[in-house]
């Protein structure tokens, strides 16, 4: 399954979130080359509540593991993987727009290939643990997203 939805969150909303997490930098730790905040899912209730609806009409047997704001930084990019078994749902928002590449790739068979371009407040939902994805490098400013993982319950 791939959703993606266009303006999902306003400029105004995915502005707020970049601001969140540097305002919180301190609180973040180092994965790979990227920089993650680990949210407290009352700084993003109303977004949570709007993407899990989202999630349970597809299944409903599904619930928000993790929800984290993620800095790539130029230079960082994602190979090729697919997420553990008990992954659901990935759901990446997109906070900005203003840097080349950090495209999402998806590839689910050898016909099927999508790339989706980032648009800021852009969703992306997907079957993360069925679906191989990666991220192309970013390249001449930082990457922003909002980025959730659904589980079996």
């Amino acid at each position: 399954m791939i959703l993606s939805k266009r303006k999902f969150l306003s400029e105004k909303e995915c502005k707020k979130l970049i601001e969140l997490y540097k305002n919180n930098i301190h609180n973040s730790f180092k994965y790979n080359t990227n920089s993650t905040y680990p949210l407290d899912i009352d700084e993003i209730e109303g977004i949570t509540d709007r993407i899990k609806n989202i999630c349970y009409k597809f299944n409903d047997s599904c619930k928000l593991d993790t929800h984290q704001i993620v800095m790539w930084p130029p230079g960082s990019s994602m190979k090729p993987h697919f997420d553990p078994e008990n992954d659901v749902f990935a759901c990446l928002i997109y906070l900005n727009d203003d840097y080349f590449g950090g495209e999402t790739c998806l590839k689910r068979n050898f016909f099927f290939n999508k790339i989706v371009k980032p648009e800021t407040g852009k969703l992306l939902l997907f079957s993360n643990s069925k679906i191989l994805h990666w991220v192309n490098e970013v390249k001449n400013s930082n990457r922003y997203t909002l980025a959730l993982w659904f589980v079996r319950k």
